[in-house]
């Protein structure tokens, strides 16, 4: 099964072509960032999990389905490679997910086990 590990970009490339880097400026990377005010510019700073959790109700909605399916069918078998530390919510973690998990897709995970559309 597919990890999560932590690292650069250039650390991805050189572990291996299994390893895809999924962190900030990349075209997985998480619009949501942990210390950003949302969803609104008046609310208090968002945690690690709370970013998590946007990033997944993200990939849920209307249009985030069809980058859900595409994360899906690049990432499916590949370890991930993220900046966050591995002992904090990430991403790549509910990446790993969707792109792992048996089944086509429509239920996207996070930290809090919110689900997707059934």
């Amino acid at each position: 099964m597919p990890v999560r590990l932590r690292g650069a970009s250039r650390d991805a490339a050189d572990l291996s072509t299994a390893c895809v880097y999924v962190g900030p400026h990349s075209r997985f990377a998480n619009p949501f960032k942990a210390g950003d005010r949302a969803p609104s510019p008046l609310g208090p700073p968002m945690d690690a999990a709370e970013a998590v959790d946007l990033f997944a109700a993200m990939l849920r909605g209307p249009v985030g389905r069809c980058y859900a399916a595409r994360f899906s069918q690049a990432l499916r078998g590949r370890d991930l490679m993220c900046t966050c530390p591995l002992g904090v919510p990430c991403h790549a973690d509910v990446l790993l997910r969707l792109a792992n998990e048996s089944g086509d897709g429509d239920v996207i995970r996070t930290c809090n086990s919110l689900e997707g559309p059934q």
